[in-house]
């Protein structure tokens, strides 16, 4: 699950790596780039996540998670084939599809195979797998495409995960539902039914929408440091996906680490801690970011990302815990499906977007530094974000008492 996280955000952020040939190659715009990186693949990955994962919640995880990776990585090759603008974006939009069985299917295959206290650090190691994945994106993505041109660079971060998919489908079993957990297997109940328990959380609430802003945040920046670096300090191509590879991987790879095994020690003596440890980090992550897009020079603005990228995550292990504490056996994967609803709606497919159009907007006067100064409004749904994880460690145990007594 680790490795297919890694290929998930890979081939979401390989288009990331490419704006700027992709965008020269077809005479786009900004705000075209930001639909193309963002929207395209959030309109059909929104649309599909909640029936796939309810989808998992009554079927065979494994098996649905790997149908899901083959025709996701597929797609992703088939993109270096693609004629047009309408192409790549009709292609984007099935890997939007593809991409949703590594949220729901894959969390509650994996709340399944861990105990409650031990869920945040497993939920932490499965994101930095991401996080590997967008070191690849940066470093491999920029070096192919440079070397081959941006349509071979999608074939080949295709082929991995049609490779990873017969893995999985050979070596990875089908765990029971809830045992981890002392519980039965609940019954079957609908999806509105499952929808409207988890909306009644007050804490389920307040998580979701912490995780939208901090997407926001996070994808706006992971989708356009590349072309701010290049922008700005007149990097090469490869040169600026090597910085942010070695500037992001290990500092947020730490971070998520650090957040998931800090948040299960923590949470052991009080279960709020699992809202506390994000919504301390989100606070702080603010000021490291502005820092890194108003730096004078590159080796400043490298200092400051890096404890950013340190922060900037650590609410993910920890508001996965949270969201499958909180949901029974057989509504979990809706559970992490609304979750994806709030972050992906919100962040992937507003975040990159709207930095997009503002950067279009800001150019008449600001020139080159537009892209600047659109990141640094992108930057403050963190602190807002920090409100909503504090306000859910309020209810957080009230509500996992309810669980328990329903």
């Amino acid at each position: 699950m680790f490795a297919l996280t890694a290929l998930n955000v890979l081939d979401r952020q390989v288009l990331a790596t490419l704006i700027e040939p992709i965008k020269r190659d077809l005479q786009v715009s900004d705000t075209a780039m930001g639909l193309l990186s963002g929207t395209a693949f959030t309109l059909f990955h929104v649309a599909s996540v909640l029936p796939v994962s309810r989808w998992a919640d009554r079927g065979n995880r494994r098996n649905i998670i790997v149908l899901g990776l083959f025709a996701w990585s597929a797609l992703t090759a088939a993109t270096g084939l693609a004629r047009s603008y309408a192409h790549i974006f009709i292609a984007r939009m099935g890997v939007g599809i593809g991409e949703t069985v590594g949220s729901g299917p894959v969390q509650s295959l994996l709340s399944d195979s861990f105990p409650p206290e031990r869920r945040a650090a497993a939920f932490s190691i499965l994101g930095s797998g991401g996080v590997i994945g967008s070191m690849l994106g940066f470093a491999m993505g920029g070096w192919l495409a440079q070397e081959f041109g941006w349509r071979m660079t999608f074939v080949l971060f295709g082929i991995p995960g049609v490779l990873l998919s017969a893995l999985i489908w050979f070596t990875v079993r089908e765990p029971t539902r809830g045992a981890f957990d002392g519980l039965e297997e609940t019954q079957d109940e609908s999806i509105g039914a499952c929808i409207r328990y988890l909306v009644a959380l007050p804490s389920f609430r307040h998580v979701a929408l912490a995780g939208s802003l901090n997407a926001a945040g996070n994808y706006s920046l992971l989708t356009w440091a590349q072309p701010f670096l290049m922008r700005t300090y007149d990097l090469p191509i490869a040169e600026a996906g090597f910085t942010l590879a070695i500037a992001l991987s290990c500092s947020t790879t730490v971070g998520l680490w650090t957040s998931g095994f800090l948040g299960d020690r923590l949470g052991r003596r009080d279960k709020r801690w699992y809202c506390f440890v994000p919504a301390i980090a989100s606070l702080l992550a603010v000021p490291m970011a502005i820092g890194f897009l108003l730096a004078p020079s590159l080796p400043v603005a490298i200092s400051f990302l890096v404890p950013a990228a340190f922060l900037n995550t650590m609410w993910l292990g920890n508001g996965s815990a949270v969201v499958q504490s909180l949901a029974k056996p057989r509504m979990r994967a809706v559970a992490t499906a609304l979750n994806v609803l709030a972050n992906s709606g919100v962040g992937y497919g507003l975040g990159p977007v709207v930095v997009g159009a503002l950067s279009d907007r800001l150019a008449p006067t600001y020139g080159v530094e537009s892209l600047r100064y659109a990141l640094l409004l992108a930057m403050l749904p963190h602190a807002w974000a920090a409100l909503h994880s504090f306000l859910a460690s309020r209810s957080y145990r009230r509500d996992l008492l309810a669980k328990e007594n329903s």
